[in-house]
């Protein structure tokens, strides 16, 4: 069950990346590393089977498919 494998902190990375526009950024926000951060979103991202983010230099950018999550 997805409930079951997502946490309330993917959810709180994955919006506050968003908010922020960048990794490093929502990381300090949220008084995480960078690779944390990163982390939870790569496993949201398993447990959904979907990407959610496009990362670049310039940050991120809702994907698609992220729109309907």
């Amino acid at each position: 069950m997805l409930e079951n494998r997502i946490k309330y902190r993917h959810l709180q990375c994955f919006l506050e990346v968003t908010r922020q526009g960048s990794v490093v950024r929502a990381a300090d926000v949220l008084a995480l590393t960078q690779p944390a951060v990163s982390k939870k979103l790569k496993e949201l991202e398993e447990i959904l089977g979907v990407r959610l983010l496009e990362r670049s230099k310039k940050g991120v950018e809702l994907t698609p498919l992220a729109m309907y999550f």
